[in-house]
């Protein structure tokens, strides 16, 4: 009988020959780059307005996700500063201005790889149809004890002669400084040629601000069109949203009759 000393490493040896070991487990991450099943960030928009698309509202809302889980973005309207990177999959844009808009997101993996270009719709905000009174811009954000101003612009307007504009805000929020009647070529008014008569007045006790500007000796006796007669200048003193409206306004014609004014649009002051 052989010592057991031998049978032991006969077993060994056997055991050695006929296991399979398991293969290494391979290296797979997809959201590095090096990895053979690597894939590149990418946003896409699910929803808001299509490319090149006219937009009759000053909200719009836009809807994008990314191709994995996890993701953060960080998104752009026109040229202003990215944001932070956060997870929103949405954003609502509200109190837009007239105008042409571009807004851009991208996203990135939580291991910092980021999407090579961001994905963008262009898009037009038209929602005032006139002839219409606005201020603008119809947002302003500002800090407490800050100054401030907003233009008093006429929208798409026919054959206009003199324009009375009233404005009416919250006192206890906010104090107007000065009222610049435009005279030059920054006035709609001075398109016809004209030499345009300006007259204002503040009642800051009352939360009040008028203009009341014509032009003559123009050709032809009214204006037509969209621009700016005045800007207002104002200064933040309490916290909290109020509106400057200016529905207290008119327009008349170079025959004196009253032209109706379909839109009156104020501007949303915002003070920090």
């Amino acid at each position: 009988m052989a010592p057991l000393r031998y049978l032991i490493p006969c077993g060994v040896v056997l055991l050695a020959t006929c296991a399979k070991y398991p293969s290494e487990p391979g290296f797979d991450n997809p959201v590095i780059p090096g990895d053979p099943n690597y894939e590149a960030p990418q946003t896409t928009i699910l929803s808001g307005p299509a490319e090149a698309s006219v937009i009759d509202s000053h909200t719009v809302t836009f809807v994008w996700a990314g191709n994995r889980n996890e993701m953060q973005f960080t998104y752009q309207l026109n040229e202003t500063s990215w944001s932070g990177w956060n997870t929103d999959t949405s954003m609502a844009l509200q109190y837009l201005d007239e105008g042409a808009y571009t807004f851009a997101v991208k996203g990135r993996y939580i291991s910092g790889v980021e999407e090579d270009l961001a994905v963008s719709r262009a898009f037009t905000i038209d929602d005032i149809h006139g002839p219409a009174l606005r201020l603008y811009p119809r947002l302003k954000q500002t800090g407490l004890f800050m100054s401030n101003s907003l233009e008093i612009m006429l929208e798409e307007v026919t054959d206009v002669m003199i324009v009375a504009v009233t404005l009416s805000f919250d006192p206890a929020k906010l104090e107007v400084n000065q009222i610049e009647v435009y005279v030059d070529e920054r006035s709609i008014l001075k398109t016809s040629g004209g030499t345009v008569i300006p007259f204002w007045s503040i009642d800051n006790s009352a939360g009040t601000a008028s203009v009341d500007v014509a032009t003559v000796t123009g050709s032809p006796a009214g204006v037509s069109g969209t621009g700016a007669i005045a800007k207002i200048y104002f200064t933040a003193k309490g916290s909290g949203q109020f509106i400057i409206s200016a529905e207290e306004s008119s327009i008349r014609d170079p025959s004196n009759n009253e032209i109706t004014i379909t839109e009156f649009v104020g501007a949303l002051v915002t003070i920090k």
